[in-house]
């Protein structure tokens, strides 16, 4: 076989030239397909099921409330629908205590309440009424995430429970604060233009728990910060004995003495002489 002289290869000039039809028409057709292609993706767009309020809320339903929370991110009309359902809470209740008790480890959710992903969290959430509960051996990530979720539902909360516990974690949370991170909490509080205030506001103490009284004015936080005292229809200390408490095995009776040592510090700091008849302990 003899191969062809170089001097006989066409020049690129040629060679375009010889084959520019060919080359017009493959591009044609490449344009022709994009364009059907558009065509098509925009039949299937404009064809998109946009499913009515109501049966978002049916699958809102049976949903995690920490899913909820998450999804508030997905779109403008998602953040809406969730809102509005977070908007009907006027009851919240935070508690600390072993969440092993209400929702074993293997388990994600036990119909009502619900096991955050990362956290040592249960979330149970109604109609009007929201309960978080955190590990009593909670961690800094713990810590964040209960933090978040009480600046959620607190917003149109008008009834509020608290273990004294979850009260501390607040108050040392915005003494460490930058001022700007302060001010952000305050506005969120609703202190600062008298917005809506809680109709009730309880703090529930375990026996183990009666120093955490004394130790609120150790954060120098002004109690105004954290309690609308001023608008409060109803400010409680619950103060449960040891008897009632999963996590106590000895019933001996409340010391009254040492009780009375860490409340006369505690109703000091929250000037429970102006709240007056407003004020209230209760036994359990």
């Amino acid at each position: 076989m003899v191969e062809a002289p170089f001097d006989k290869m066409p020049s690129l000039k040629e060679f375009v030239g010889n084959n520019v039809q060919r080359l017009q028409r493959k591009l044609v057709n490449e344009s022709s397909l994009l364009s059907l292609k558009g065509r098509k993706r925009s039949q299937c767009e404009k064809e998109e099921i946009v499913l009515a309020d109501n049966i978002w809320s049916l699958v809102f339903d049976h949903s995690s409330p920490f899913d909820l929370i998450s999804w508030r991110r997905v779109n403008g009309k998602f953040k809406r629908l969730i809102d509005k359902r977070f908007e009907n809470v006027l009851y919240l209740d935070v508690y600390k205590m072993d969440i092993t008790a209400i929702l074993p480890p293997d388990r994600d959710n036990n119909g009502l309440f619900y096991r955050h992903k990362n956290a040592q969290l249960l979330l149970q959430l109604d109609r009007h009424n929201a309960t978080i509960i955190v590990h009593e051996r909670w961690a800094s990530r713990d810590v964040t995430r209960i933090f978040s979720a009480i600046q959620l539902f607190a917003r149109s909360a008008q009834t509020v429970l608290l273990d004294v516990a979850i009260v501390e974690l607040v108050i040392a949370g915005l003494s460490s604060m930058d001022l700007s991170r302060w001010f952000a909490f305050q506005c969120y509080l609703r202190t600062l233009e008298g917005g809506d205030t809680e109709d009730s506001f309880s703090i529930r103490v375990a026996e183990k728990d009666f120093p955490a009284l004394s130790r609120m004015r150790d954060y120098a936080v002004d109690v105004q910060t954290i309690f609308s005292l001023r608008d409060t229809q109803l400010f409680r200390v619950i103060l449960l004995s040891g008897k009632h408490l999963a996590t106590t095995t000895n019933e001996t009776a409340i010391s009254k003495k040492r009780t009375n040592r860490h409340l006369r510090a505690f109703k000091k700091w929250i000037g429970s002489i102006e709240l007056g008849e407003r004020y209230c302990q209760q036994y359990s």
